[in-house]
């Protein structure tokens, strides 16, 4: 029988935080599509046996599972909440939200939630100057909104990034480049790099999906833990937010969809005026570090081992297409990490 106390332990044990398993993933082969988040349970197991408790049994996981996980297990799901902080990129609860607002203690609560409030500032400005920019009355609006909603988007990034990780332990290279492949790993950090592409290139509608997606969960996370009694919340806020929470995962992988296709977008998009090859490059190294990235991996291959499937057929017929894909492939375990 699993001992509960362990198990607790276990799933509340701060993977994210711990260079030694991050870096032990890294060097695994995890399956792809629906398989994943199990095998991602049973490398977690092991490695927190191995590392952190000897007395803890990874078959205790097996029996667990089937409750705790799904569209993806809990633990995972704590992990990448604690990563993507869009709340405080990503509470312990299934929505995403930050390290910031797991710190709950009462010294830090009034700095953590100045903190929470000017990310929500932040995210509030991303959906209404979004929504300034997708109307279809007035161009010039529309252009007006989008470069200060890459600019939002810049410091909504490079807030989380700084809050997360802090900066440099010093202003040389050595420093630096141990920071930077730190943060690198994060999915603030790849978000914050295509917010800087986004702000120097022309407007490129899908890039923006994501951010969408995670500012309209992470303002509705402080929302609701801000003002959850509220009586109006309570009557139309809490039933959305609950179905929001309900359809995390299902964003999650929406997310990594439209990032996979905007990467094929701005492929296409060479043939036509208005090419944007410094963005198509700065996507194509954003995808390479998601998918070897510990809070990106898992939805990022089920989208690849999808199109994997659908196109095999074609390639088969279409010899050229198949090296097209074998460059890629290539390209990808380049920068493994």
């Amino acid at each position: 029988m699993a001992d509960k106390t362990k198990l607790e332990a276990f799933n509340a044990y701060d993977f994210d935080s711990n260079d030694d398993w991050k870096s032990h993933l890294r060097n695994v082969e995890l399956p792809a599509g629906s398989a994943a988040s199990a095998a991602l349970q049973k490398v977690k197991a092991k490695w927190y046996k191995k590392n952190v408790d000897s007395d803890f049994d990874p078959a205790w996981i097996a029996s667990s599972h089937s409750s705790t996980a799904t569209g993806g297990s809990a633990a995972y799901s704590s992990q990448q909440q604690q990563q993507q902080q869009h709340s405080s990129s990503t509470t312990s609860r299934p929505p995403p939200s930050t390290s910031w607002r797991g710190a709950s203690s009462q010294a830090g609560s009034r700095q953590a939630l100045s903190k929470q409030l000017n990310l929500a500032i932040l995210q509030a400005g991303v959906l209404l100057l979004a929504l300034l920019y997708l109307q279809p009355l007035n161009r010039g609006v529309s252009a007006w909104a989008y470069k200060r909603l890459a600019m939002t988007l810049v410091i909504l990034q490079g807030y989380k990034v700084y809050g997360a990780n802090g900066g440099p332990a010093a202003w040389n290279t050595a420093a630096i480049t141990a920071w930077a492949q730190r943060v690198l790993v994060t999915s603030d950090a790849h978000y914050l790099i295509l917010a800087v592409a986004a702000y120097v290139n022309p407007p490129v509608t899908l890039l923006l999906v994501p951010y969408i997606v995670l500012a309209a969960y992470g303002l509705a996370d402080f929302v609701s833990q801000q003002y959850g009694s509220h009586p109006i919340w309570q009557r139309y806020g809490a039933p959305l937010h609950q179905k929001m929470l309900a359809y995390y995962q299902k964003a999650l992988q929406f997310n990594a969809q439209s990032e996979i296709m905007l990467g094929f977008q701005l492929i296409v998009g060479l043939l036509f005026p208005g090419r944007a090859p410094l963005l198509l490059m700065a996507v194509w190294q954003v995808l390479r570090l998601r998918f070897w990235s510990v809070d990106a991996a898992v939805h990022h291959r089920m989208v690849w081992a999808g199109l994997d499937q659908m196109s095999g057929r074609v390639r088969q017929q279409v010899p050229i297409l198949q090296k097209a894909v074998t460059f890629g492939v290539n390209f990808f375990h380049a920068g493994r990490q």
